[in-house]
């Protein structure tokens, strides 16, 4: 199979932790694209009342033109379940997340969030966060250079700013995305306390004991990870 027909696998868990009446988080990415639609008939197949809190703009046209009730972050005071990809998972469930420039929104969104649920494939499972895939980090644009430069002195790493063809990527929050590299040594909380407290990051791509549950598709079939407690 597939990424694709692994991403598949996973919906029909997701799904069935909907119930009638939620607030949703909605999160951001390729997997959560093949979810919106199956939130869609929940309500227009089985009558459930449904309001979602989209992670991005991008998740928000898509919700809004399948008939979903989008309300605002600010609007809402609970969230019952969001529902999130991943660009990296590693043993503990702490994730990396970012590879679609949502990380600061999909933050909010997903630790507010009573329950977090994430779905992938069996790509996005490493030994060490950092291995597959470089740490997103959302900085503002009037020190981003500077902000790169901190970063590679302290992790003796390389650092770039993300570019769509030859153009720096906005977020919808106006800002610059860093991506950043890792290596094992590199301890998550250490590395994030170290980067959120720099002038100009807004977020990082670490989200760390945020999820609850992970529901992985693979080539054995769907796996369901927990939050130890």
């Amino acid at each position: 199979m597939d990424t694709q027909q692994l991403k598949m696998l996973t919906l029909d868990d997701a799904v069935a932790h909907i119930k009638d009446g939620m607030t949703l988080g909605i999160g951001t990415g390729s997997t959560i694209e093949l979810l919106v639609p199956e939130i869609a008939k929940l309500i227009s197949e089985k009558g459930y009342r449904l309001k979602g809190v989209c992670t991005s703009e991008r998740t928000e046209y898509q919700a809004k033109s399948l008939n979903i009730p989008i309300v605002h972050i600010n609007d809402v005071t609970h969230i019952d379940l969001a529902i999130d990809g991943a660009d990296e998972i590693d043993p503990q469930l702490n994730l990396i997340k970012g590879g679609g420039g949502a990380l600061f929104r999909e933050k909010v969104i997903d630790e507010f969030a009573e329950t977090f649920i994430v779905l992938a494939d069996q790509t996005k499972l490493v030994d060490y966060l950092g291995q597959t895939f470089k740490l997103p980090v959302e900085v503002d644009r009037f020190n981003w250079y500077q902000v790169a430069q901190k970063i590679e002195q302290r992790f003796q790493t390389s650092v770039q700013r993300r570019m769509v063809e030859d153009t720096p990527l906005i977020t919808d929050n106006g800002n610059y995305i860093l991506d950043c590299g890792l290596t094992v040594h590199i301890d998550p909380y250490e590395a994030h306390e170290f980067l959120i407290h720099l002038t100009g990051v807004l977020e990082t791509g670490y989200f760390l004991d945020i999820v609850d549950k992970a529901i992985i598709g693979t080539e054995q079939g769907v796996k369901v990870f927990h939050q130890s407690l």
